[in-house]
């Protein structure tokens, strides 16, 4: 029985890791495909509604910089599967009560993403240190998924309801669910509980890691290709209803954005573990994510599809690019720990102020030429970040291993 249980340990615990990146994104981008709907049913203006986009992210950042002080009460795998719960509650608590219930629930389903988002690299830096490349592809894959899964089918789903937006949003709960039942089932699979093998180890301090210029590389580039993309996802349907599509064609588009990750997810932690130096692939990601956002905006219609899909190579090259970068920069699994709640913790503090921004400047001129001139100064800022943060160093590289 022992034999039989070591063959698939390693692939339960990567199916829980892709289940971890799977229930990501739903929360956000079930409410972009509805936020018309959610604006008309509960009368949010333009600024209001980009906040149910810009909390999110908000207390993603806040509550991952407190992410490594949970290991010193509970394992990994608790906090984990504790985290999932708390996801599925809020997704379901978002159906009942209007707005405020819509709040509440994407607080506390923020909460729980945000300690998943921190530990799931770290565990599979731990559990996969050999296959790290493929293993981070998976990952980042599943977010991408899951982000498309909810712009994609939520709209359908509350259609389905007899047009209900509410359970068209609480049905998101049921892949949380699943996961952390998953998550359960993982507890034959052996994973180090210690501190110094998955969480914050007591011999790095944390002014250490908050001091070394690397590290603020890699959280500034986390946070501002964050930032546009969280406000894509949370406005690329105004943007396309504005430009003359229906509300379905607009929905389809953002899909299609998110599928078009797929295949950078797959493809560039891989290139970038095979690679001692990232600059030039990471250049070519932030040159593909800023002209793709330019030409939703800009490009004839009849080219949107071109855009689209160029937008989502940038965005999911970007985003796979971040989470690599944590692995890639540190040495241990404790480093990337410390490195995935500092630059998730700031960076996504940083990136809630892409959605809430762009709502304002909307509701300010009312149109999207303000909103183009603040991608494009982001974009130089990311493509810095990313120079910088691909050279082969790693962080605390003046301290022992």
């Amino acid at each position: 029985m022992a034999g039989v249980k070591r063959v698939p340990a390693g692939a339960v615990l990567m199916v829980a890791v892709f289940l971890a990146g799977l229930n990501m994104r739903p929360l956000l981008t079930s409410v972009s495909a509805l936020l018309l709907d959610l604006q008309s049913a509960l009368g949010l203006s333009a600024t209001l509604a980009g906040s149910l986009v810009a909390l999110p992210t908000l207390f993603f950042g806040i509550f991952s910089m407190v992410t490594p002080l949970l290991l010193r009460f509970m394992d990994v795998r608790a906090v984990i599967v504790s985290s999932m719960l708390l996801l599925a509650l809020g997704s379901a608590l978002r159906a009942t009560l209007g707005s405020a219930g819509l709040f509440a629930g994407m607080f506390i389903a923020s909460v729980g993403i945000s300690f998943v988002a921190v530990l799931a690299p770290a565990v599979a830096k731990q559990a996969f240190p050999q296959r790290i490349g493929f293993v981070m592809g998976a990952y980042t894959t599943s977010f991408c998924l899951g982000a498309s899964m909810g712009a994609g089918l939520t709209a359908p789903m509350a259609h389905w309801f007899g047009g209900d937006w509410r359970l068209g949003l609480a049905a998101w709960a049921a892949p949380a669910l699943l996961g952390a039942l998953w998550w359960l089932g993982t507890r034959s699979v052996a994973l180090s509980d210690r501190p110094e093998a998955v969480g914050a180890a007591p011999s790095i301090p944390a002014r250490a890691l908050w001091r070394d210029p690397l590290a603020w590389q890699v959280t500034l580039f986390m946070g501002l290709q964050s930032g546009l993309g969280q406000s894509l996802v949370g406005w690329m349907p105004v943007m396309l209803i504005d430009r003359g599509l229906s509300a379905v064609q607009a929905g389809m588009a953002l899909s299609g954005t998110l599928l078009a990750q797929l295949l950078p997810n797959l493809v560039v932690p891989w290139m970038a573990a095979r690679a001692r130096d990232q600059r030039a692939l990471a250049g070519l990601i932030v040159a593909f994510y800023v002209v793709g956002t330019l030409g939703l905006l800009y490009a004839p219609v009849a080219s949107l599809w071109l855009w689209v899909v160029l937008c989502g190579l940038g965005m999911g090259g970007a985003f796979s690019m971040g989470l690599s970068f944590v692995v890639l920069r540190t040495r241990t699994s404790a480093h990337a720990t410390a490195l995935s709640s500092m630059s998730q913790g700031v960076g996504y503090t940083i990136a809630a102020a892409g959605p809430f921004l762009v709502g304002l400047l909307y509701d300010g001129s009312g149109g999207w030429h303000s909103t183009a001139l603040l991608f494009g100064a982001i974009g130089l800022i990311v493509l810095w970040a990313a120079l910088m943060a691909g050279r082969d160093r790693y962080v605390l590289s003046g301290r022992p291993a």
